[in-house]
């Protein structure tokens, strides 16, 4: 431990550095390492610290999604106040064929469950193994997504990544929506999508909508089409009648 402190403080510098020239990668639809579209994937995520006695969950949800057709939802259920209060999910390097996450970017897109805004006040992404990062979040809105990033330094051969438990408040219900959980290696590649990938499902009212909005189209292409025609018989007429 003590090591690790010493590490730790050599280190600082140069991840504070690292975590402020970081920039989000701009992740497609598919394109994330787990998109959360499925549970196929939930598993990889492993448990540690006070999940227990918080009760917190994750699963997934097709109501909520950045992109494909759903994403991870955690839940809590807290009932009386947690002593020594800390820990969160992780997965590990080996899972996606790695040594260690050193020079890895890592990203999550967050969106606050509706009611708990203010229930998220824990949450951070973070990397744990030879020095201990985080990142978090200014506020957390349930209107619009927000992607929080997170640089591992080199010489950080950090063994985990994950995301923490969202609060310890007494509170109960679903917390947060987390997507698009990607791992951005040094040269700039994405570690591809794990199998949890799902193209996003059209709803039969928005297909409704799309029908309706093709036939008002092609109506009203007729209509122009006639109006045009009428106008060009009218203006046919009277050069005849003057000629």
């Amino acid at each position: 431990m003590k090591m690790k402190k010493i590490i730790s403080a050599v280190l600082a510098s140069v991840t504070a550095a690292g975590m402020c020239a970081a920039n989000a990668f701009a992740v497609d639809d598919g394109q994330a390492t787990y998109c959360f579209d499925t549970n196929a994937c939930i598993e990889s995520f492993l448990p540690y610290g006070s999940v227990e006695q918080t009760n917190t969950k994750l699963s997934n949800t097709v109501l909520e999604s950045k992109n494909g057709n759903g994403c991870l939802v955690v839940s809590v259920d807290i009932n009386e106040n947690i002593e020594e209060a800390y820990g969160g999910f992780y997965i590990e390097a080996s899972t996606l064929g790695l040594d260690s996450f050193k020079n890895c970017v890592i990203e999550m897109s967050v969106k606050a469950c509706e009611g708990a805004e203010t229930y998220n006040d824990n949450l951070m992404l973070y990397s744990d193994g030879i020095i201990y990062l985080s990142a978090g979040a200014d506020a957390i809105s349930s209107d619009e997504w927000t992607t929080i990033t997170l640089a591992i330094p080199d010489g950080a051969e950090n063994q985990k990544v994950g995301f923490t438990i969202p609060t310890f408040k007494l509170h109960s219900g679903d917390m947060v929506y987390i997507d698009d959980f990607t791992v951005t290696q040094s040269d700039g590649t994405i570690i591809a999508n794990q199998g949890d990938y799902e193209v996003k499902k059209v709803a039969a009212e928005d297909a409704a909508s799309t029908g309706q909005s093709i036939g008002m189209t092609i109506l009203l292409v007729v209509l122009i089409l006639a109006i045009v025609g009428g106008i060009g018989l009218i203006v046919s007429s009277a050069l005849r009648r003057f000629s």
